[in-house]
């Protein structure tokens, strides 16, 4: 009889989305503006002039150093930046791997129709991209669309990521560059941007939240991990584990839950080689993944949807928490 409840508990969020429609798309901005002749930059430059997309004038604009506003200068500048030699060996290695293949779109699918069934009201994308953001964006959100810099999920072990600056990229960051973790990214960042803002309280509202965004990340992508839902690896992810309570007395211990400074907040939030403050071996973000277990024990105990989760004030969830 226990089992039975708490299985009927920890699969509440189970939702049935076959018969979900949504009105989104992929488009493989890239391969269009590298495949295309001249007349046919032309088109898609009239094209995007109509549609007026934020992705579009980013990618163009800022990734592809381009220009919109003539023709000549469109291709020309289009055409400079496929035709670097650096460039076309890294399209080379994203034509090859097709990171954004059948399965990862269904995934992400999938992971929007579960969210529209849980937040019913809740905003969902009309079209997601793909680009080569020339290593600026992994996942770049505007109103109504998302655009995935698919450079940025080759691999480490891959060459041109190897080859990468490493004044510029170091190693931690090339080590993150997985194609795991596209999924978990496109809906991490669009429930940043449209459901989840950044809090300006104190480090636990900030901590709470993004245990709410990992959250909700993990019931719209169940077929992925909970070590790739948190951007760590096996190893990390049990370090992670081990270290709940050791962790949770650290925040207590130095009265860090209400502390509003900039400095707390990166060193425990943001990514990073480990969490600054905790001993190196420790993964970065930590307080990502407090706050995740944080949220994941108040829904374990609790029956309100994800919409209200979303509304609930971070002091209501944090001080119902008593680590194992």
């Amino acid at each position: 009889m226990i089992f039975l409840l708490t299985n009927c508990k920890s699969d509440r969020f189970d939702t049935d989305i076959e018969g979900i429609q949504l009105d989104m798309k992929f488009i493989n901005l890239d391969s269009m503006l590298l495949k295309s002749s001249d007349s046919g930059l032309i088109f898609l430059r009239a094209q995007f002039k109509k549609q007026k997309s934020e992705v579009l004038a980013y990618n163009i604009s800022y990734c592809l150093r381009s220009n919109l506003d003539d023709d000549t200068a469109f291709i020309n500048g289009t055409h400079r930046f496929y035709s670097n030699k650096f460039i076309k060996q890294l399209e080379k290695r994203i034509t090859s791997k097709n990171l954004l293949n059948s399965t990862v779109k269904t995934n992400i699918s999938n992971g929007f129709k579960r969210l529209k069934a849980n937040c019913k009201k809740g905003k969902i994308p009309k079209t997601i991209y793909q680009i080569n953001s020339s290593f600026s964006s992994s996942v770049f959100c505007t109103e109504e669309e998302i655009a995935i810099g698919i450079e940025r999920y080759l691999g480490p072990e891959t060459d041109v990521i190897q080859q990468l600056p490493s004044q510029d990229f170091y190693g931690w960051i090339k080590e993150s560059m997985r194609k795991e973790y596209i999924e978990r990214d496109v809906l991490t960042a669009w429930l940043m941007t449209h459901y989840l803002e950044e809090t300006t309280e104190n480090y636990a509202s900030e901590m709470i939240r993004w245990g709410k965004i990992l959250f909700i990340t993990k019931i719209c992508l169940p077929e992925i991990s909970e070590n790739n839902i948190l951007r760590y690896n096996k190893k990390q992810f049990e370090w992670a584990q081990n270290s709940e309570i050791s962790m949770w007395k650290y925040l207590i211990d130095n009265e860090v839950l209400f502390k509003i400074d900039e400095e707390t907040r990166v060193n425990l939030l943001n990514e990073g080689p480990f969490s600054i403050g905790l001993p190196e071996e420790s993964p970065d973000r930590m307080g990502q993944f407090i706050g995740y277990r944080i949220v994941s024990s108040f829904m374990e105990n609790s029956e309100i949807s994800l919409n209200e989760l979303v509304k609930l004030p971070y002091n209501e969830i944090l001080q119902k928490y008593k680590p194992n």
